[in-house]
C-alpha cells in the first residue's frame, strides 16, 4: 500500500500549491486491473465508475468559482483598529483585527496592510487595489464558502464589506480543512454510477482539468483498493454497470517522517 503521486502534483505541492487547492475540482476514477507503474502514465483497464459530488455529472474542464468581497477602508489614525468577523470551513464568526500602529499612512497604505494581515488566512487572499483604500478578499479554494462581515467596535471606519461574487460549486469532490497532518473528503456524497461491470483495482484523484494520457503537468494521485488494509477500502469490490457506488471515507495524510 503506497500512494503515488504525479510529478505534476509534486511540482505543484514543492511550489506554491497545497493539495486542498490541486484538488478543489477532483475527480476519483475507479479501474480494474493491475495499476500503472506511476501515476504519470495514461491510465490502463476499463474505467468502472467516475465518483464525484452525489453522482453529479462533471463536464471535462469544469470549474468552480471562489466567492469575493471588496472592502473599502475610510477614516483611520494612528492606534485605530478595523476588526472583521470571519466565518470559514463551519468556523466561527471569528474576529480578526488590524490595528493601525505604527501608523500605515493613508488609506490605501491601511489596506495594504489589512491585504497582509487577511493573507495569513490560510483558506482566504486578498489584494489592494492600490486606490480608494479598497482591497478584495477571496477564498484560496474555488468553491469554498465563507463570509466576511465588519465586526463592529473598531475605532477605525470600515466603509464597506460587499459581496461581489457568490462562491459556486461544479459536481466535483472537495476536501475538507486539513487536521493533525490529514485531508478528509468534505461533507458532501461522494459518488457514481458503475460505467461497467468488473473488479476495482486501483483509484486515481484527478481533476476535471486531466486529459487521461501520459503527463507529468496533471495533478494526479493513484492508490490500491480492496477491502481491508489498503489505499481505499471497499466494502465490495465487485461494481456493476448502472449501480451506484458510494465512497464514504477518504482521507489523504502526509506522514511525519
Amino acid at each position: 500500500m503506497a500512494l503515488k503521486y504525479s510529478t505534476g502534483l509534486r511540482n505543484f505541492l514543492v511550489g506554491e500549491g497545497s493539495l486542498r487547492k490541486a484538488f478543489e475540482d477532483g475527480v476519483l476514477n475507479i479501474y480494474s486491473g493491475a495499476a500503472p507503474a506511476n501515476a504519470d502514465e495514461a491510465p490502463t483497464g476499463v474505467l468502472l465508475a467516475k465518483i464525484t459530488k452525489a453522482s453529479g455529472v462533471l463536464a471535462s474542464g469544469a470549474r468552480s468559482t471562489p466567492k469575493r468581497y471588496k472592502v473599502v477602508i475610510g477614516s483611520h489614525a494612528e492606534g485605530h483598529t478595523f476588526p472583521f468577523a470571519l466565518t470559514v470551513d463551519g468556523v466561527g464568526p471569528t474576529t480578526f483585527t488590524y490595528t493601525n500602529t505604527p501608523d500605515a499612512g493613508d488609506a490605501e497604505a491601511v489596506a495594504k496592510a489589512i491585504t497582509r494581515m487577511l493573507n495569513d488566512l490560510p483558506q482566504l487572499m486578498a489584494v489592494a487595489e492600490g486606490a480608494n483604500g479598497a482591497l478584495y478578499v477571496q477564498s484560496r479554494i474555488d468553491g469554498l464558502d465563507f463570509t466576511l462581515a465588519d465586526a463592529g467596535g473598531g475605532t477605525g471606519t470600515i466603509t464597506s464589506v460587499t459581496q461581489i461574487e457568490a462562491a459556486s460549486n461544479v459536481n466535483s469532490l472537495q476536501f475538507g480543512p486539513a487536521a493533525a497532518g490529514s485531508l478528509a473528503k468534505n461533507a458532501n456524497v461522494w459518488s457514481g454510477v458503475g460505467l461497467a461491470n468488473g473488479v476495482a483495482g486501483y483509484f486515481r484523484l484527478v481533476t476535471s482539468q486531466d486529459g487521461g494520457l501520459l503527463s507529468t503537468t496533471d495533478v494526479r494521485i493513484q492508490g490500491t483498493i480492496s477491502t481491508s488494509g489498503a489505499d481505499l477500502n471497499m466494502s465490495s469490490l465487485n461494481i456493476a454497470s448502472g449501480a451506484t457506488q458510494t465512497i464514504d471515507q477518504f482521507q489523504l495524510t502526509f506522514p511525519a517522517s
